[in-house]
């Protein structure tokens, strides 16, 4: 049976096709800064993000997005990119 975080991601995935960039602000332990990377679907940037066991907060958002120094994630909602989020 698939868990609550996995039918969630299936549904937004659904939502959304085509290019996501992740974005990783928080890490556990090193902090090498805000990184991000652009996936050709959710799928694929669910999997990097599982894959970076030391990252604590991270979003995946519509479309390509440079992504220079501090994220202000709350614009990145109000503007209705945010696809998926995980904050701790």
């Amino acid at each position: 049976m698939p868990s609550r975080l996995q039918r969630f991601a299936s549904a937004a995935a659904r939502r959304s096709r085509g290019t996501v960039t992740l974005v990783i602000y928080d890490w556990r332990e090193s902090q090498p800064g805000t990184l991000a990377w652009v996936f050709p679907s959710l799928g694929a940037a669910l999997r990097a993000a599982r894959a970076m066991r030391n990252a604590l907060r991270w979003v995946i958002v519509r479309g390509r997005r440079a992504v220079d120094g501090e994220v202000d994630i709350g614009a990145l909602r109000r503007a209705g990119g945010v696809v998926i989020e995980r904050v701790v």
